[in-house]
Parts: structure tokens; C-alpha cells; sequence
């Protein structure tokens, strides 16, 4: 999941952004501010990778804290979220991910939810795997290992004490689970997944 932060002085903003954002599976939020300096302090501490920033702000306004936490961390993606509409350009010069008009709605928000998925796919699918540690079982784990040193499913059938039927099946869960079509795919994917460590 994605480490995110909402920073807007309007609480009820930040009300609506949490709710609407609790209900994706890829956004974990990790805190919300109402004071742009207090989320700079946070971010100096706590590493995140995704913040959605009101513009209009007392003090520092979503312009300065986003240069700010870029400088901090470049790899930070920007949303910005706004009542008004003439900082657009402004916004994508600092390359945000995204721009929302309050009030932000659900339609609105599952584009922006389409952007960051694109752009973290990697990272989500390695994330929820690694919540679900029962992704492969031990079974589908030792098959899996027993490809990597090349056996054939016979060989794979003889070494268990199985059938090569089972061995195939077992397989074809493997590459459901891991959203892959075949043996080089599964082996890539498990590497990537830290399953055979």
C-alpha cells in the first residue's frame, strides 16, 4: 500500500478526501493535517510516497509545501486538490500527479486512483502479496522452487512423491496467483515477491 498524507486547513475536506480514499485498497493513510508546517515535520520523519495537498493554505500554501516536500524527497507524488482552477499550470510544473476541484467527487477521484495505480503498480501488487502471506502454499512454494533448478513435472512428481497431474495443477494455481501465463513469468514474479527467499 501506498504511505499517503492529506494536508488541507479545511477539516471537512479533510473528512471527505479520508473517506473517500479509505475505501481503495492501495492508499494507506498515514496521517492528516490541517497545518501545512506540522505535515512538512512528519514527512521529515516518516517516508511517504503520496501527498494530497490542499493549494490555498494559511502560512504555507500547497505551492511552497510541495516544493518543500519534493526537495525533501523527490520521488514523492503530488495531488493537489483546490477550490480554484487558475493554479492548474502552476500544479504540473511541479509535475502533480494529479489536480482536484473540490468538491472532489467519488468519479473524480477513481481517475486519479487509475493515475497512481499506473504509475505504482509494482509496488502495490508487491505490497498486497506481502500482507498476504498465504499467497503460494508451502506446496506451490517447493514446486516452484523445484522449477528454478530446471526439473521437468515428471521429475518434479517423482521428487515430492506425487502425481504429475498434481504437479500440474498445483502449476496452474501458481500462475493464477501470480498473474502469469508460464514458467520464466512465475519464476520472475516470485523473485520479485521475495517468495524463494
Amino acid at each position: 500500500m501506498l504511505r499517503t498524507i492529506i494536508v488541507d486547513d479545511e477539516e471537512l475536506s479533510v473528512k471527505r478526501l479520508k473517506h473517500i480514499l479509505s475505501e481503495s485498497d492501495m492508499i494507506e493513510i498515514c496521517a492528516t493535517f490541517l497545518n501545512p508546517v506540522k505535515a512538512y515535520e512528519y514527512v521529515e520523519k516518516h517516508p511517504i510516497q503520496l501527498a494530497f495537498v490542499d493549494i490555498s493554505m494559511p502560512e504555507i500554501n500547497g505551492m511552497n509545501l510541495t516544493s518543500m516536500l519534493l526537495e525533501h524527497d523527490p520521488f514523492i507524488d503530488i495531488v493537489f486538490v483546490t477550490g480554484y482552477d487558475d493554479y492548474a499550470v502552476q500544479a504540473f510544473e511541479v509535475s502533480a500527479l494529479d489536480y482536484l476541484i473540490k468538491p472532489v467527487t467519488d468519479q473524480r477521484m477513481s481517475k486519479t486512483l487509475d493515475k497512481i495505480r499506473q504509475k505504482h503498480q509494482h509496488l502495490i501488487a508487491e505490497s498486497s502479496n506481502r500482507h498476504n502471506d498465504n499467497l503460494l502454499t508451502a506446496q506451490e512454494v517447493r514446486i516452484l522452487r523445484l522449477i528454478t533448478e530446471g526439473l521437468t513435472n515428471k521429475e518434479i512428481a517423482f521428487q515430492l512423491d506425487i502425481s504429475a497431474e498434481t504437479v500440474k495443477s498445483h502449476i496452474k494455481n501458481v500462475y493464477r496467483k501470480l498473474k502469469v501465463s508460464n514458467r520464466i513469468q512465475a519464476l520472475k514474479r516470485a523473485k520479485e515477491l521475495n517468495i524463494l527467499q
